[in-house]
């Protein structure tokens, strides 16, 4: 029960004490110190504190102050009311979505892969590769369904444009455009770019591949791309 009041705003002392007042249905503070450790002194402060928040309450009897539990469902409805408070004030609190903000996902294994390659199709448009794509082309599971790529793309007319290091060798496709660089300025993890969607690629097992939709990090990395691609 406790943790549960803990959950719901009560403090731990608080929560305690509210649980205690509960089970004797009405106690002063001597009988509360019988069923706790806490001294008498703190269990005056909560209890100022339990009342205060409108969850006891108390009265005089024969000399004496007795402090009763409020209803739990007083206090729901308590919740419930402060609940819509708050969400009447949702809107107010939203921040205005910027033109930085991106929306960052995590795929992996074949079927992130075969997920990036289809929403590339599906865009339609060229793409842009940069980085190290040899695990993709040699390593037997990633090269089936790069190569099913390729073949798709070759079929719809839809061309790429690749920077690849110098000594790979690579499938190229019609409709495209392929430079080979000094291996020094290939980077580990290769970037693929379509639209404003940009994904990297990092050779764990199985891959893992970061897709991140932003137009401001397609753009920045479509000029990084064109910064290698313009190397003479």
């Amino acid at each position: 029960m406790k943790d549960v009041l803990q959950e719901i705003g009560f403090d731990e002392k608080e929560a305690e004490i509210y649980a205690i007042l509960v089970k004797l249905d009405g106690a002063s503070v001597t009988e509360i110190m019988k069923h706790t450790i806490t001294e008498r002194r703190s269990i005056y402060d909560v209890l100022e504190r339990l009342v205060q928040k409108g969850r006891a309450s108390f009265y005089e009897e024969q000399g004496r102050r007795v402090f009763n539990a409020i209803d739990p469902e007083v206090i729901l409805e308590d919740l419930k009311e402060k609940q819509k408070k708050f969400e009447e004030l949702i809107p107010k609190l939203k921040l205005p979505l910027t033109k930085t903000d991106a929306k960052v996902e995590i795929l992996k294994g074949i079927p992130g892969l075969r997920s990036i390659f289809l929403d590339i199709i599906k865009e339609g448009k060229v793409h842009y590769v940069h980085g190290d794509i040899s695990p993709l082309i040699y390593e037997e599971d990633y090269a089936r369904v790069t190569v099913q790529f390729l073949a798709s793309l070759k079929k719809k007319g839809l061309g790429e444009k690749v920077i690849y290091a110098k000594g790979d060798k690579i499938t190229k496709i019609p409709n495209s455009e392929y430079k080979a660089i000094d291996k020094k300025f290939v980077l580990p993890v290769p970037t693929l770019i379509y639209g404003d969607v940009t994904t990297q690629y990092i050779y764990t097992r199985p891959i893992t591949i970061i897709k991140i939709t932003s137009k401001v990090v397609a753009k920045t990395n479509l000029e990084y791309f064109k910064v290698f691609w313009n190397m003479k």
